[in-house]
């Protein structure tokens, strides 16, 4: 015997049914999770996309979508009229705190120079609205207000998320510009890379006009080649297509059918001889050919950002942020760091692709090995200068792509150079344990750094004309050892493992700072050297670490180390930091620490104490480097 359904009370209508089998599979309004975080939602049944990637229950919205369509004209106009009522209140409450501040700082100005507190107010509250005054001429007082509009438009961006449902009443039309990707990349170009301690605007230098540049194979192709194979750091590239792009591109400016030039690929052939350029040891003599070409690939960014897919956007950041780090004139590279993981974070490359998309295995691999390119270059400048990191490794679920052996296109260099990238990616993995891990385990952390080291991919030499594998390695050995180092002394007694002590660890660390500046060193008295920005830390902590080790070693056991040898190790390291300062010139201060320890080193310990005070420390030393320095000498 069958029995009916009974039919909904009135009691059900507040709910949101879930539908019968055969009907809709999405819900016809968000649920609660999304629509409280104002997401986007999908609206599946019986969960979410968002819901079901975090783990949480996907609870339906109680409310009855009938009755939507009563709502009348006076109810959407109260909810305007109570925001405007507490936009009101809020503007009303931020001039009280300015004035309340202006007066504050009035008074205390006047009672140390003697001004009157009229005239002081006014400065004061000039001061809180458009920034610090500027005491200089009327060329300084312009230059302040281009100071101010860059920072503006970067600190803006920080912004984006709370006032993305806020529309001022005039100049609305304008906001979107202003917040394009576009207008935030300009902008980030557009500061001063030569001290990344500030946000100040670049000056105005002379470079080679990129149009009127006779782009032959000649003259051009061995800039490009060595940007190929100095990418190692950027898998998803594919050689191939790039070279082909290459051809394009110098096959159209010999023809002089630059109308018809795809915008992408002018882009990257511009970029690669720019940054090609800059690699070569004589790059000093070429700064402006290749700020000329960087030039060129700039003018097609916004067309590019207006055309292409998203990936491409990422890309052309990650090339700007390459080149950024070996001139100055290519902008701020702390700044185009943080805009490119944001833009990878908002188009969910972080996240393992979802296994029922549309997307090839090819295409879902350079998804992948673009996201762990981006990871790769944020931890290596985020560790090079003892900043925070963009993204945590708990927020990543992205797997790096494996290796395709029954592949009939992978060729055996191409499948070398992948091994290569998850063998530094696997690198750039255990560095960042050491930074976001306890301080307690640094013998853990070494067991990983040698596992790592005695584990290395069989490259052939063959493959790189230009590029020494081995140095690059080395390089990556010293940046981790550097790391394990802690500003406060520890015993052996602290930990103890069969790996050795922390005495051992010390020990190796100043053999493999020691090695690695020799061997910079010989390569810049042979002329063959080409340091970029993150270089100029790697040697220049590599130096501190030799000297403050030493310094302690010595105070334990005396004559075991040689003052006189790591004096040498760090006039090395003064050197090769003043080659690279050239390009940037922030990175002079180094040479003043360097200095100071090796009066240290040698007895003058009270002649360099005066300059180990915080104060003494310039912004762009790293603060990791400040503790090291105090602790080991004061």
């Amino acid at each position: 015997m069958s029995s009916a359904s009974p039919a909904p009370g009135p009691s059900d209508s507040g709910g949101t049914p879930e539908p019968p089998p055969g009907a809709s599979k999405t819900r016809p309004i968000a649920c609660v999770r999304c629509w409280k975080r104002k997401q986007k939602c999908d609206r599946r049944l019986p969960a979410c996309t968002a819901c079901e990637t975090q783990g949480v229950e996907c609870i339906p919205r109680n409310q009855d979508i009938n009755s939507l369509s009563e709502l009348s004209n006076a109810s959407v106009v109260n909810y305007v009229e109570s925001l405007k009522r507490r936009v009101a209140e809020l503007e009303h409450n931020v001039q009280s705190s300015s004035r309340k501040r202006a007066r504050t700082e009035s008074y205390r100005a006047a009672s140390t120079d003697g001004h009157s507190p009229a005239d002081v107010g006014n400065v004061c509250l000039q001061e809180v609205v458009s920034g610090p005054p500027s005491h200089a001429s009327v060329r300084n007082v312009a230059r302040d207000n281009e100071d101010s509009s860059v920072r503006a438009t970067m600190g803006a961006i920080g912004f984006l998320s709370r006032s993305a449902m806020a529309e001022p009443p005039d100049q609305s039309d304008d906001l979107p510009r202003k917040f394009s990707l576009g207008e935030i990349v300009s902008g980030a170009l557009a500061i001063d890379g030569r001290d990344p301690s500030k946000a100040s605007p670049a000056p105005h230098t002379p470079t080679v006009d990129g149009h009127s540049l006779a782009l032959t194979r000649d003259t051009t192709s061995g800039y490009f080649r060595r940007f190929l194979e100095c990418a190692i750091c950027l898998p998803y590239l594919d050689q191939a297509g790039l070279m082909e792009q290459y051809d394009s591109v110098i096959s159209s400016n010999a023809q002089s059918h630059n109308g018809a030039r795809n915008p992408l690929h002018v882009f990257n052939v511009h970029m690669a001889l720019a940054i090609g350029i800059m690699t070569v040891p004589d790059s000093a003599h070429l700064s402006m050919l290749s700020a000329g070409f960087h030039a060129v690939a700039a003018e097609q960014l916004q067309i590019i950002l207006r055309s292409e897919v998203s990936l491409e956007h990422v890309h052309c950041m990650v090339m700007l942020l390459l080149y950024s780090l070996l001139n100055s004139v290519g902008g701020s590279a702390w700044h185009l760091l943080g805009l490119t993981v944001k833009t990878c974070i908002s188009l969910g490359l972080h996240r393992e692709p979802d296994s029922h998309s549309d997307l090839t295995t090819a295409e879902l691999n350079r998804r992948r090995w673009l996201f762990w390119s981006v990871y790769s270059l944020d931890r290596t400048l985020s560790i090079a200068m003892d900043r925070p990191l963009s993204i945590q490794d708990d927020d990543i679920s992205v797997r790096i792509p494996v290796e395709e052996v029954d592949s009939p296109v992978s060729s055996q260099e191409t499948s070398a150079r992948l091994s290569l990238s998850r063998y530094l990616v696997n690198y750039m993995q255990v560095v960042s344990s050491i930074r976001t891990g306890r301080r307690a385990d640094i013998l853990l952390d070494y067991s990983n750094i040698c596992h790592w080291k005695d584990l290395p991919p069989c490259m052939e030499r063959s493959m790189f004309t230009t590029l020494n594998i081995a140095d690059v390695l080395q390089q990556l050995h010293c940046r981790a050892l550097t790391q394990l180092v802690s500003p406060i002394h520890r015993t052996d007694a602290d930990t103890d493992l069969l790996l050795g002590t922390v005495h051992d660890v010390e020990m190796d660390a100043i053999s493999t700072c020691e090695r690695f500046i020799d061997r910079c060193y010989g390569q810049l008295t042979q002329g063959g050297y080409s340091g970029n920005f993150v270089d100029a830390y790697d040697i220049f902590q590599a130096a501190v670490i030799c000297a403050c080790l030493t310094w302690r070693l010595n105070q334990q056991a005396s004559g075991e180390r040689q003052p006189m040898k790591v004096n040498g190790t760090i006039h090395k390291a003064s050197t090769l930091v003043t080659a690279i300062a050239s390009r940037f010139p922030a990175l002079a201060a180094f040479q003043r620490v360097l200095l100071t320890l090796s009066m240290c080193i040698v007895g003058e310990k009270l002649s360099g104490y005066d300059m180990m005070t915080p104060e003494a420390f310039s912004p762009i030393i790293p603060r990791r480097v400040q503790h090291l320095i105090r602790y080991t000498f004061t």
